[in-house]
C-alpha cells in the first residue's frame, strides 16, 4: 500500500473546511495544562506544575474513533502506546497475547507493566496480574488520561511502564436522560447499548448496559458480550459526597486458530467463558485546601476454557485506598496515601485434571497481601514558573521484601506557554501467580521486576492554532522475570529509549487536527508487540452543525511478532460519519481499514481487511 493514499484521503477531507459555518468544538484534548494528572491523587495541580507525561482523551474523540472497546480506540492515538488484537471484535483470554498492552515497549507478555484503573481503582485479575481488555467499553466513559512513564509512587505495582485510568461520567445535567445505540456491519457483528442518567438535587446515577456480538473473521469464530455498570452518589453536604458502584461482564468466545499455533492439523475450537464482576463504596471530601477520597473495592472472576482440555480459575481482591491532597504551605502541595490490597486466586482444574497436592498445573488458592503508605511533595517558585515535585512509596507485602520506590522531577514554565519538564522514576511489578506457582516453571523465591526511567519533555502553545509536545526518555529494566533452564528466574535485562511526538491543532472553528509520532530503541531483539515506529493522523470536522466527519490514520512499523515472521509495517484508514436528523436521532456509518491493509500482530491471526458498520443513536 503506498504511503501517500491515506495522507491524500485526509487531505482531501480538508479543503472543503473554508466553506462551511462554525460548530461546536470536539470536547477532547486542547491544552495538556488543563487536565488533573489522572484524575485523582494528585495534589489537584494542573498537569503543566508536574513533571509527568500524560495524554488525555476525551469523550468526544473516543465517540468519533468509532472503536467499541476503549483500548483499540486510544491504541495508536497515545504515543508509544500499543494494543495487540486478533479479531475485529473481542479480545479474549490467554489466546497468543490479544489485549496485551506495551507502554515504550514495557508490558504485556503473562503479566502487565501497564496499571488499567477505572476511576482511580487498579484494575487486574489477582491470579494473574493483568487487566482484562474485554472490560473496558467506552458507553459510560467521560475521558482516558493515559499516564506514560512509571507511576509506582502514586500506584504501586502494575504500574511500572505506566497507567492508564479510565474516568466514568458524572451525571450533571438535571433530569433523566437515556442513550441507545446500535450498529450492525461486516462479519455478522452487532453492537447496542444503553445509558441512562438521572441527576435529581442531591441524588445522581448512571445505569449502563450494552451487548455485543461478532461470527469473526474465520469460520467457527465467534464473540459476545453482555455488561453491565451501575453508580450512584449523593451529595452529603457541599463537602461531602458518597458514591457505590458495579459492574458485571460476561463474554463467551469459540476460537479455531489457538489450537492450530501447536498442532495445525488440529480441529479443535478454544471456548472461553469468562465472567468478571466488581464493586465499590466511596466517600469524597473537599475544603478548599484540601481535598481526598477513601474507597473500599472488591473484585472477582470465573473463568472457564475448554480446548478442549477443561482449565478453571477464579480470584478476587479486596482493596483500600485513601489519600488527602493538602498544602502545607505556601506554593507547596502534598499528596499523602495508604493502599491495602488482598488478592488471591485458584486453579482448581487444569487439563481436565482436578488439583492434587504437588500437582505443576493447578493451584490450591494462594493469596498475597500488600500494603502502601507514599507521600509526594511539590513547591512552586516564582509564581509556578518552576515546580520541584518529588514522592516516594513504602511498598510492602507479605510475600516480598519492603523496598522504597522514589520518584524526583522539575516542570519550569518560562512564559509564552511554554513548558520544559524533567521526570527520574522508579517502576517495579510484583511476580504474579502464575510466575510464582504455576507450571513447572514456577518460582517462589521470584522478587519483584524493576525498572529506571528517565525523561525529559518539551511543550508550546503557540496558539488554538498549534500545540506541540516532545518527549525523549531512556528507560533500563532489571530483575526481569524471564524462562531459563525451564525456571522462572530474575535475569532479564533491558534497555529502551525513544522519543515521543504529539501535536494538535484547531485552525478552524469547525475543524480539529491531531497528529503524535514515537520511536522506539530497544535493546531486546525479539520484543514482541513493540512497533519501533508508530503513527496517527486524525482530523474530525463539523459542517452544517449537522455533519460530523471524524478520519484517522494509524500506523507502526517494525513489529516484530513471532521467530520467522517478517517485522510487520502497516497503515489503517479509518473513517467515521455521522448525520444529526434532529436533537433526539443520529445516524452513522463507519469504515475502518478502507485500504484493505493485511497484516498480523499476533502469530497465526490475520488481522480484518476492510470493516464497515452502520448505525444509529437515540437520545432523549
Amino acid at each position: 500500500m503506498k504511503a501517500t493514499r491515506p495522507i491524500m484521503a485526509l487531505a482531501l477531507l480538508a479543503l472543503p473546511v473554508a466553506l462551511w459555518g462554525a460548530a461546536e468544538r470536539p470536547d477532547s484534548t486542547r491544552h495538556l495544562q488543563e487536565v488533573v494528572v489522572t484524575g485523582t491523587n494528585s495534589s489537584g495541580m494542573a498537569a503543566n506544575l508536574l513533571p509527568y507525561t500524560v495524554s488525555t482523551i476525551g469523550e468526544r474523540r473516543l465517540e468519533s474513533s468509532g472503536e467499541p472497546r476503549i483500548l483499540s480506540a486510544i491504541s495508536g492515538m497515545v504515543p508509544s502506546l500499543f494494543v495487540s488484537e486478533r479479531s475485529v471484535l473481542g479480545f479474549g483470554v490467554s489466546n497468543g497475547g490479544s489485549g496485551h498492552i506495551k507502554l515504550r515497549g514495557v508490558g504485556g507478555d503473562r503479566a502487565s507493566a501497564v496499571l488499567m484503573m477505572v476511576d482511580g481503582q487498579p484494575q487486574f485479575a489477582g491470579i494473574y496480574s493483568h487487566h482484562i481488555a474485554d472490560f473496558y467499553g467506552k458507553e459510560h466513559v467521560e475521558r482516558v488520561e493515559v499516564l506514560r512513564g512509571p507511576g509506582s509512587v502514586l500506584y504501586g505495582s502494575n504500574a511500572m511502564a505506566g497507567a492508564i485510568n479510565v474516568i466514568t461520567r458524572q451525571p450533571r445535567r438535571h433530569g433523566v436522560h437515556t442513550t441507545v445505540t446500535s450498529q450492525y456491519g461486516s462479519y455478522n457483528t452487532w453492537l447496542t447499548s444503553a445509558t441512562n442518567t438521572i441527576r435529581l438535587g442531591r441524588f445522581s446515577s448512571l445505569l449502563s448496559a450494552s451487548y455485543d456480538r461478532t461470527d469473526g473473521t474465520v469460520d467457527n469464530f465467534d464473540f459476545r458480550q453482555a455488561d453491565g455498570y451501575a453508580k450512584i452518589g449523593y451529595d452529603i453536604s457541599d463537602r461531602w459526597k458518597v458514591a457505590a458502584d458495579y459492574t458485571l461482564m460476561h463474554f463467551k468466545g469459540n476460537d479455531p486458530i489457538y489450537p492450530k499455533l501447536s498442532d495445525p492439523e488440529s480441529t479443535d475450537i478454544y471456548r472461553q467463558s469468562i465472567t468478571r464482576g466488581e464493586a465499590s463504596v466511596s466517600a469524597t471530601n473537599s475544603y478548599g485546601s484540601t481535598d481526598g477520597l477513601a474507597r473500599v473495592y472488591y473484585s472477582y472472576g470465573h473463568h472457564y476454557v475448554d480446548d478442549p482440555r477443561h482449565f478453571r480459575s477464579t480470584d478476587d481482591r479486596l482493596g483500600v485506598m485513601v489519600y488527602q491532597n493538602f498544602h502545607p504551605w505556601n506554593g507547596a502541595s502534598a499528596t499523602a496515601g495508604f493502599d491495602f490490597d488482598s488478592y488471591s486466586g485458584a486453579i482448581p482444574m487444569s487439563g481436565g485434571n482436578h488439583h492434587t497436592e504437588g500437582s505443576m498445573s493447578t493451584i490450591s488458592r494462594k493469596r498475597i497481601t500488600e500494603y502502601s503508605p507514599y507521600l509526594t511533595l511539590s513547591q512552586s517558585f516564582a509564581g509556578d514558573r518552576l515546580n520541584i515535585n518529588g514522592g516516594v512509596r513504602m511498598a510492602n507485602s507479605d510475600k516480598f521484601d519492603t523496598r522504597w520506590v522514589p520518584q524526583v522531577g522539575a516542570a519550569l514554565n518560562p512564559g509564552l506557554d511554554f513548558t520544559i519538564k524533567g521526570n527520574l522514576a522508579m517502576g517495579y511489578r510484583n511476580p504474579s501467580f502464575r510466575e510464582l506457582y504455576l507450571y513447572r516453571m514456577a518460582n517462589p523465591d521470584l522478587q519483584p521486576e524493576q525498572m529506571m526511567n528517565y525523561e525529559v519533555s518539551v511543550g508550546k502553545t503557540f496558539s488554538r492554532y498549534l500545540t506541540a509536545d516532545l518527549t525523549a526518555y531512556y528507560s533500563r529494566g532489571r530483575d526481569m522475570i524471564q524462562v531459563v533452564d525451564n525456571k522462572n528466574v530474575n535475569t532479564g535485562r533491558f534497555i529502551n529509549k525513544g522519543i515521543e511526538i504529539s501535536a494538535r491543532s484547531h485552525p478552524i472553528d469547525n475543524l480539529w487536527l491531531f497528529a503524535s509520532y514515537s520511536y522506539l530503541h530497544t535493546s531486546l531483539t525479539d520484543l514482541v508487540g513493540a512497533p519501533k515506529n508508530q503513527y496517527y493522523l486524525g482530523a474530525e470536522l463539523t459542517l452544517l452543525e449537522k455533519v460530523n466527519i471524524a478520519a484517522d490514520l494509524k500506523g507502526a512499523g517494525g513489529l516484530y511478532v513471532a521467530p520467522g515472521m517478517d517485522h510487520q509495517s502497516f497503515a489503517l484508514v479509518n473513517m467515521k460519519i455521522s448525520w444529526s436528523i434532529c436533537r433526539y436521532l443520529d445516524i452513522f456509518t463507519r469504515l475502518e481499514n478502507i485500504t484493505d491493509a493485511r497484516y498480523t500482530i499476533n502469530r497465526g491471526y490475520e488481522m480484518p481487511g476492510f470493516t464497515a458498520m452502520g448505525g444509529f443513536k437515540a437520545s432523549f
